[in-house]
């Protein structure tokens, strides 16, 4: 769907070209139009990935948003929270120990230490923007029994936003 609508807005702005206007604004409209089509195509390909952005198993959690992909074992993982976040959802994991070699080691831990206040902790953000809420909330359930049935002394939080 997100695909569909950026297509219509692409067509939508280059259509500002059959108008009759100045010619800087016909070259910004197709310059605006080709962004929501290569949008499109980022979001077309995504979509039909073969593997998916996180996986969740008896090793632990596979984020396959990084690259390499990053294992973090069920040990390691200190935290699972889900917490607001402006307008969304986010499901938090925090972790440590997870990377192995040393060059690998310093790309994460300098990448870690300007992200995390001077803490040397692999995070990990699920964006309840990518998911939609009933999706969202089966993440969650799952991460929490499956962190509950490999490591007990996960922290489980759940925020939720109080109603106005």
């Amino acid at each position: 769907m997100t695909t569909i609508v950026f297509i219509l807005f692409g067509l939508a702005i280059c259509g500002v070209v059959f108008t009759s206007t100045w010619l800087i604004m016909k070259i910004l409209a197709v310059a605006f139009g080709l962004l929501f089509f290569y949008a499109a195509f980022e979001t077309a390909v995504k979509g039909h990935a073969k593997r998916p952005d996180y996986i969740f198993d008896d090793q632990g959690i596979t984020d396959n948003t990084q690259e390499p992909a990053v294992v973090v074992p069920w040990a390691d993982i200190l935290k699972i929270e889900m917490t607001p976040n402006n307008a969304v959802m986010q499901i938090g994991i925090l972790a440590r120990k997870t990377v192995i070699s040393q060059d690998e080691k310093n790309v994460v831990l300098t990448r870690n230490l300007v992200s995390n206040g001077n803490m040397a902790f692999y995070s990990i953000m699920i964006d309840g923007f990518k998911f939609r809420q009933k999706q969202f909330l089966n993440i969650f359930e799952e991460l929490q029994r499956q962190g509950v049935k490999h490591n007990p002394s996960i922290l489980v939080n759940k925020v939720l936003e109080k109603k106005r």
